[in-house]
């Protein structure tokens, strides 16, 4: 019996100063692996990763607040939701299934950093919930990403592969058609090209490295096919342009290549 829950939030500043949370449980037979991460990306620095192994609070989602206080971090953030939350079935088959929620697909955030200081700003929120073993995903390419300015919100999943899906969506209506490249999406119906620009690399390496790199013995344990998964995640400066308006905002994307 696999399931992983994963909760993923984050937050961008006006200046370009990015937050990534992430908490997970992961349940396999008899054993159950707690994780919890930041990324904390400044303007012109690298980005600055603390991790814990032990358990810690998930996130508490209430009437589109969000709040998340993990004292082995040392963080306390909050997220007040702008927009609808999203959720879809991704996957199910006799593999296992895949929900994704996308509680807040815009919000209001505010993250107290210990050692660091407060990052306020534009941010996001979700939730996956998946009982499919990593390596038996039906396909072996991943983009992901948001876009956040004051007026819009895009949010987009590709998969490549095996199997080929893509779920785009502005300002919480799904859009079918859109195309996506690293550095651009373009949207159908008139709903514009989103342009994104000027990408500093918030991390990147291999997953075992990267993402499990805090649990002991990854890439021993790990099947052939996901220790090989590389992942590549970016802050971008977003440009929105459509029917004569232009957007702008910051956009966090990633590419994750699992074989």
């Amino acid at each position: 019996m696999f399931r992983l829950v994963k909760w993923y939030c984050d937050c961008v500043s006006e200046e370009g100063v990015a937050f990534v949370g992430y908490w997970a449980r992961m349940r396999w037979g008899p054993f159950t692996v707690p994780y919890a991460a930041t990324l904390y990306k400044p303007v012109r620095d690298a980005t600055r990763e603390r991790y814990s192994l032990l358990p810690c609070v998930a996130p508490n989602l209430q009437e589109g607040e969000l709040r998340w206080d993990c004292r082995r971090l040392g963080i306390q953030g909050v997220w007040n939701s702008r927009l609808p939350a999203i959720h879809r079935t991704l996957l199910d088959t006799t593999e296992g299934s895949i929900e994704w929620h996308c509680h807040l697909p815009s919000a209001g955030s505010r993250i107290d950093l210990a050692g660091v200081g407060q990052v306020s700003g534009t941010g996001y929120a979700e939730r996956l919930a998946m009982s499919v073993k990593p390596w038996r995903l039906p396909f072996d390419n991943l983009r992901w990403g948001r876009f956040l300015s004051p007026d819009d919100s895009v949010t987009w999943i590709e998969w490549s592969g095996e199997e080929s899906r893509r779920w785009v969506f502005h300002n919480g209506v799904e859009l079918r058609g859109a195309t996506i490249k690293t550095d651009r999406v373009e949207l159908p119906g008139g709903h514009g090209v989103l342009e994104l620009r000027d990408a500093a690399v918030i991390r990147e390496g291999f997953v075992a490295s990267t993402a499990l790199g805090a649990i002991p013995a990854a890439r021993t344990w790990l099947p052939g096919g996901i220790r090989k998964a590389h992942e590549t995640k970016w802050l971008s400066r977003g440009t929105l342009t459509a029917s004569g308006r232009c957007g702008s905002g910051w956009a966090i994307h990633e590419v994750v290549k699992l074989r």
